[in-house]
C-alpha cells in the first residue's frame, strides 16, 4: 500500500502533529503565585488532560462509531463516499470527520493495482475486487505565526505552527475483513452469557479457567427461574474480577515496555466492507459499475440513555430471565460430528432416564436421493464436567449434510436434573417448566 492516504479528510499533506500531542495522565501542573511558565509547563498541562480523556475512552468504551460515518458507493460519480461522523479508536483518540470524504475508485485502482497481495479478478469489461474502508487518527500542524527561532537570540526570527488540528485519514484497503471481533478481553463473562465458546486443551476438554465458568453456569441453570438473576449477578462479579485482572496495556512496538492504552496509537477503525466492486473501462478512465456496502462489521457505541431504556425491555430485563425455567442448553459449537460417533456436551446435568433415542432425530440429505433417516446406536450419557451424550450413526453419514434435532418438546424430551425440559440452544429463547425448545443443528460430516 502507498504511504499516502487514499481518502483524506479536511487536510491534505499537512505536517504530522503527532509528536506534539503527548498524553501523560499521571503528571499534572501545580500552579503557584508568581510562577514562571514555559513551553514545557503548557505541554505538561495539555498532556495531563489529553491523557485522562484517552484513558477514559480507551478502557471504559473501547473502539467504535458514535454517530454517522456512513459509507456508500456512488456509480454516478465513480466514488466511494464516507459521511461526517465521530468514532473512538482503541487507543482512546476521538476520530472526527467534519464533512463528507470521497475517493475516485478508478484513480485508486490505477494507483494500487500492482500492490503486493492485491489480486483483482478480470472481467469482460474490466475488473472486480473486494476492499474495506478504515479510518485512523491523524493530527495536523496548521496556522503558522511569527516566532523567535532561538530564545534570547536578539532580532533573529522565523515562523512556527501554532495549532494542531485533529483530523483523520481514511483508507480504502484491498480485501474484505471479517466482522469486527470483540476486544480480546472479558472472555469469562462472554462465556458465562453464551457469547463465546470455551477454549479447548490438548485433550479435547475445556481449559480449567473456562470449566470453572461452565460449572458456575450449570449451577445457575439448575436453579428455579426466579433465583437465576441473583445467581447470575454473583457469577458476574466473580468472573468480572478475574477478567479485569487479566487486562494489560498494549506493548510498545519499539520494545520500551507497555503503553497506557489497550492498543497502539493510530490503530485503524474499520467502517465497512465493500464486496463485488466492479469497474469497467480502461486505465485512466474507469467507471464504477457497482459495489455492495456492509457497515455491520463495525463496532458501534450505544448511548447510556438508550442502554438504560433497553434494560427495561423484555429481552434484557427481568421478563425473559424469569420466564426461563432453567432447562439445560446446548452450545452449537459443543456438538462434534464424527464418523460414526456424535458427541454432544450439555451445559447442565440431565435426568439419565430421559436420554433415550426418542429424544433425538437424525436425518441425512443426499443431492440424488434426498432425505433419509439415520439410526442411533450405542446411546450413552455421562454425567459430570462436562455432561456428555454420545451415540453412533448408521449407516455412515460421511460427506452428507446431517440434521440433528435434540428434543426439548414433544412427549419424550430431554430433562435437566431439575426435571425441566431442554431449553434449546445457548442464548436462545426461554423455555418453560412444561415445554422447552428443540436444539437443531445441520452440519456436513467430514
Amino acid at each position: 500500500m502507498s504511504g499516502m492516504p487514499d481518502i483524506v479528510a479536511t487536510v491534505n499533506g499537512c505536517p504530522d502533529g503527532g509528536p506534539l500531542l503527548p498524553a501523560d495522565p499521571f503528571m499534572a501542573l501545580r500552579y503557584h503565585f508568581g510562577m514562571l511558565l514555559g513551553v514545557d509547563d503548557f505541554e505538561t498541562d495539555q498532556s495531563y488532560h489529553r491523557g485522562k480523556h484517552r484513558l477514559h475512552n480507551a478502557w471504559n468504551h473501547r473502539e467504535g462509531v458514535l454517530w454517522g460515518l456512513g459509507v456508500s458507493a456512488d456509480t454516478k460519480t465513480n466514488e466511494i463516499k464516507v459521511e461526517a461522523g465521530l468514532a473512538l479508536d482503541a487507543a482512546g483518540e476521538d476520530l472526527h470527520l467534519d464533512k463528507q470524504a470521497c475517493l475516485n475508485v478508478g484513480a485508486w485502482f490505477d494507483m494500487h493495482r500492482s500492490d503486493v497481495g492485491f489480486a483483482p479478478v478480470a472481467t469482460a469489461g474490466g475488473f472486480t475486487f473486494d476492499a474495506h474502508v478504515e479510518m485512523s487518527f491523524h493530527p495536523c500542524l496548521t496556522r503558522q505565526v511569527p516566532a523567535m527561532s532561538e530564545p534570547c537570540a536578539g532580532a533573529s526570527g522565523d515562523t512556527a505552527y501554532s495549532r494542531v488540528f485533529e483530523t483523520v485519514e481514511i483508507h480504502l484497503v484491498p480485501g474484505r475483513v471479517d466482522p469486527a471481533p470483540p476486544p480480546d478481553a472479558y472472555h469469562r463473562l462472554r462465556l458465562l452469557f453464551g457469547l463465546e465458546s470455551p477454549t479447548i486443551d490438548d485433550n479435547g476438554q475445556p481449559k480449567q479457567a473456562d470449566q470453572d465458568v461452565l460449572d458456575a453456569l450449570t449451577g445457575i441453570l439448575a436453579q428455579a427461574g426466579p433465583a437465576q438473576p441473583a445467581a447470575y449477578l454473583a457469577a458476574f462479579r466473580r468472573f468480572a474480577a478475574l477478567d479485569v485482572i487479566d487486562l494489560k496495556p498494549a506493548l510498545d512496538p519499539e520494545g520500551q515496555g507497555s503503553l497506557l492504552f489497550p492498543a497502539r496509537d493510530a490503530t485503524p477503525v474499520v467502517l465497512a466492507n465493500l464486496t463485488d466492486i466492479t469497474i469497467n473501462g480502461q486505465a485512466g478512465g474507469w467507471n464504477l459499475a457497482g459495489a455492495k456496502v456492509d457497515p455491520t462489521i463495525r463496532h458501534s457505541h450505544v448511548a447510556t440513555l438508550a442502554i438504560e431504556e433497553l434494560l427495561c425491555g423484555p429481552v434484557l430485563g427481568g421478563a425473559a430471565a424469569f420466564a426461563d425455567a432453567g432447562g439445560p442448553r446446548i452450545d452449537p459449537t459443543a456438538a462434534n460430528f464424527g464418523d460414526p460417533t456424535v458427541t454432544i456436551w450439555v451445559a447442565a446435568p440431565l435426568q439419565a432416564k430421559s436420554v433415550t433415542s426418542a429424544a433425538f432425530s437424525v436425518t441425512a440429505f443426499d443431492d440424488a436421493a434426498g432425505w433419509s433417516d439415520l439410526a442411533i446406536k450405542n446411546l450413552k450419557y455421562t454425567a459430570g464436567a462436562p455432561n456428555t451424550i454420545t451415540f453412533d450413526l448408521t449407516p455412515s453419514a460421511k460427506g452428507k449434510l446431517v440434521r440433528l434435532i435434540v428434543r426439548g418438546t414433544g412427549d419424550r424430551p430431554l430433562l435437566g436434573a431439575n426435571h425441566v425440559p431442554l431449553a434449546g440452544v445457548t442464548g436462545g429463547p426461554p423455555g418453560s417448566a412444561n415445554d422447552g425448545n428443540d436444539f437443531v443443528l445441520m452440519k456436513v460430516v467430514s
